[in-house]
This record gives C-alpha cells, structure tokens and sequence, in this order.
C-alpha cells in the first residue's frame, strides 16, 4: 500500500492485470473507493479504517472493484450511480456465479453489498480539508463514474482511463465518452490521474486514451506496442469487433 498524503493506494495483482483502489483520509471522514475482487484485498485497508467506518464508492459495478465490500459489513453506505443498482439485480450476480464455478471455493467469501446512496450527475463529499466530488461519465459501463479531490487535483478515473486501452463494451458510444473525458482533460486544475488499471500519472494519460477512443471512431486503429501483454491484446482485438472495425 502507498501513503501519499491522506491517499492511500491499495493494489492487487490477478493473473493477469493489476486493480487498483484507494483511501482518502479526510479529518472529519474516511471514504474507500473501489472494494476490488473480494474481502482479503481489503484486510490492510480494514485494520487503516478500524477507527472509523468508513463510506464506500463504486466506480461502477464490474467484479473487480465490488467484491471486496463486505468486509465493512452489510450497513456499510455504499455510494455509485443509479444505474449500478440495476446490475445488481443482473450481470454482478452472474458473473460471481461464474468466477465460483471456475474457480471453486475462491469466491465463497464474497457477499454482494448493493449501493445504497444513489446520484445522478454529480454528488459532493465533504471528508473534512478534503472535497470527493463524485461525476458521471459513461463510456466503459453505462454507470461509470469519475472522481475528483480539487484539493489535490487528482482525477479518480476508474475505468474510463486506461493504457494501453480501455476495454469498450460492444455497441459502445464513444463520442459520449470522448466528450467526458475531453472536459476532464481540460480542467484547469487536473494535475494527477489514477486509473483503476494501467500506468497513472499526469494528464497526458487522459490524453492517450482518448487518442486510442478516437482512432476506435474513426476506424483508425492505435497502433498497439509490440510487446503487449496478452490481456490487453485480446482486449484491443475485442474492442476493433465491438465497434464493427475489421481485424487484419
């Protein structure tokens, strides 16, 4: 875990690509985003919270940033857009089905913990010296979100930012997307991204990802590094079919 200021940064390493998640530490209150894949990630960041319950945030509702919750226990408040709801009635439960029959055992901890306070554009959190401000941008799932402490300049991306490439659910709306993701880039006081997978660092990974949307648009590919890791090869092959591009 990385302490930088009241952020902590919380990893864990699946087989094949990393998920990361954090911790704001403000005076008056503590706020986790992301939970990750199941309630063992989150042992260091329970003994951090063992003082204060802290209040929880999706950044949308896929299996790897949801599965760790209950470890808080099931009052925990749980925040994420209206539409993460939905998908706990629907694919979330499914797909837990589906790690447990392929992996037996593994997954038996995990207990779904639905979000609980529910927004539409944006929601402000106050932590204390510090300002959560919570933003819709859909794009890599209709219920993503974005996060934003104006104190520190850091963007929270979740999965709308990602390198080398996000990965693009089919019949995607890009220029949605795009559009998002353009405005945070422009943001006089972006100085910091923190994707939930990839490389973070300043806005110029805001700016690769939009290049790789774009290209995916206009049906000119980004050409992908040489050495790329399998996931994110079959990703990007994954990606050009759910946009109906031609793979060569």
């Amino acid at each position: 875990m990385i302490q930088i200021d009241g952020l902590f940064i919380h990893t864990v390493q699946r087989e094949d690509f990393l998920v990361r998640g954090c911790v704001l530490h403000g005076a008056k209150r503590t706020v986790v985003w992301d939970t990750l894949t199941r309630p063992q990630d989150m042992a260091p960041v329970l003994r951090m919270c063992a003082s204060q319950m802290p209040l929880v945030v999706y950044s949308h509702a896929d299996w790897d940033h949801v599965g760790g919750t209950a470890v808080f226990g099931p009052d925990t408040l749980v925040m994420a857009h209206r539409s993460c709801l939905a998908r706990f009635q629907d694919d979330v439960p499914q797909t837990l089905r589906s790690l447990r029959t392929n992996e037996p055992g593994f997954w038996d901890d995990v207990r779904l913990i639905e979000p609980n306070v529910l927004f539409d554009t944006r929601l402000d959190l106050d932590l204390g010296g510090l300002t959560l401000e919570l933003h819709r941008l859909p794009g890599h799932t209709a219920d993503a979100i974005v996060g934003f402490v104006p104190q520190w300049g850091l963007l929270l991306a979740g999965d709308t930012v990602e390198l080398p490439c996000p990965c693009v659910p089919h019949e995607p709306d890009l220029v949605s997307w795009i559009s998002g993701l353009t405005q945070w880039l422009h943001h006089p006081g972006l100085r910091r991204v923190l994707p939930s997978h990839g490389p973070s660092g300043r806005p110029e990974v805001v700016a690769q990802t939009i290049a790789y949307l774009q290209g995916l648009l206009h049906g000119r590919p980004v050409p992908m590094p040489a050495a790329l890791p399998a996931f994110y090869s079959q990703t990007h092959l994954d990606n050009m079919q759910a946009c109906g591009l031609k793979i060569v």
